[in-house]
């Protein structure tokens, strides 16, 4: 019912039928033109079709119209870009905002390519700007010295991960660092450690050898073609405490396997990257029977949440969503709203870390007991 009210107001925001407003909301619609992209590496120039997000405004936008910028490389974060447009719409829609929403495609975080989207934005007067770089793209962009009036929120990253910045750089990359810290409390001391070799998990890796003073054994999970039944005989994991740092696929098959095996740890921990109800339905309860997984998304207004999931986004499981929506917020509202309660402190989105156990029907916040 809640989510068939949504639909309903939805629908009627978008076509104008607001009791208290008479303008119309800008549609954000998806334009496939021909278009020339960025330069790339090579200095070759690629003409090809692809699909740009653009704003069709209805009647002239007003001065009070809230304006953001989305910049992204789409060959590294493209599906995180179009998420990231849903959850702001969403939000703003929420919120009975005019606003106007633009993308700008940087292709690659190349610099010629960068500073050329930057003129553009500057060009089309955004001051705030919801910037989906990763490391690379952010060290070439801090190093430009004519954007003191432009704020950039940056999803992906997190403050601790850089060494210098601008003042008008926020940070909402979450910190494995704290999730882990927050997982060592629940260790035995006999440890185990299952990570994929990507950047991700690599990355994990080298947070838990700093976090845990027991790192124990460290085992590498093959993409493909794992020997799980001499993994799992190895004498050494048995009553030990399983970290996963494994993507959600990878993860379930080692759940699944520990059972078929009669391997019997002590506790499976997880960060963020297993807090998805995918993974309920990937695994039998037996599976997670002391599964406990550390999220560092809050609980919002079940409507913005509902807004969201209809526009295509999840705030509620995936944090990218989560980061952009906190970013949304503190450019419309700065910390002042109560609705997300994620604050921006000293340039940095302020998360707290929330613990659950697995249960039956899905995740359960242990505090809640």
């Amino acid at each position: 019912m809640k989510n068939l009210l949504a639909i309903i107001f939805i629908s009627l925001l978008l076509i104008g039928c607001s009791g208290k407003n008479e303008f119309k909301f800008p549609i954000i619609k998806l334009n496939k033109e021909k278009v020339v992209k960025p330069v790339l590496e090579d200095r070759e120039q690629v003409v090809e079709e692809i699909v740009e997000p653009i704003v069709e405004e209805n009647e002239i936008l007003e001065s009070d119209v809230r304006k953001i910028a989305i910049l992204y490389p789409s060959s590294k974060v493209g599906r995180y870009a179009n998420s990231t447009i849903n959850t702001i719409s969403a939000f703003l829609i929420y919120n009975n905002e005019k606003f106007k929403l633009e993308a700008f495609d940087t292709y690659n975080e190349n610099p010629m390519n960068i500073s050329a989207q930057l003129e553009l934005i500057k060009q089309k007067e955004f001051t705030k700007v919801i910037t989906m770089f990763t490391k690379d793209g952010f060290d070439e962009l801090n190093k430009l010295t004519d954007i003191e009036d432009i704020k950039f929120y940056f999803p992906l990253i997190n403050k601790a991960e850089v060494i210098t910045y601008n003042q008008n750089f926020i940070f909402g990359g979450i910190s494995y660092e704290e999730q882990l810290n927050l997982l060592r409390s629940l260790s035995s001391g006999k440890n185990t450690m299952f990570y994929v070799k990507s950047y991700l998990g690599s990355k994990l890796k080298n947070i838990y050898e700093k976090t845990f003073f027991e790192t124990g054994i460290v085992k590498e999970i093959e993409r493909t073609n794992n020997r799980y039944k001499y993994i799992m005989n190895d004498e050494r994991i048995k009553e030990s405490t399983i970290i996963l740092n494994t993507p959600i696929v990878k993860s379930s098959i080692i759940l699944s396997q520990l059972t078929a095996f009669e391997v019997e740890p002590e506790k499976v921990l997880s960060t963020q990257l297993n807090y998805n109800p995918l993974l309920i339905k990937l695994t039998q309860p037996k599976d997670r029977e002391n599964f406990y997984v550390v999220s560092s998304i809050s609980k919002i207004d079940s409507f913005i949440e509902d807004y969201t999931k209809l526009l295509g986004s999840d705030v509620a499981y995936e944090w990218v969503d989560y980061s952009a929506l906190v970013g949304a917020n503190y450019f419309i509202n700065e910390n002042e709203s109560e609705l997300i309660k994620t604050k921006v402190i000293e340039n940095q989105a302020d998360y707290e870390q929330t613990l659950y156990k697995s249960t039956i029907y899905g995740f359960e916040n242990i505090l809640a007991n």
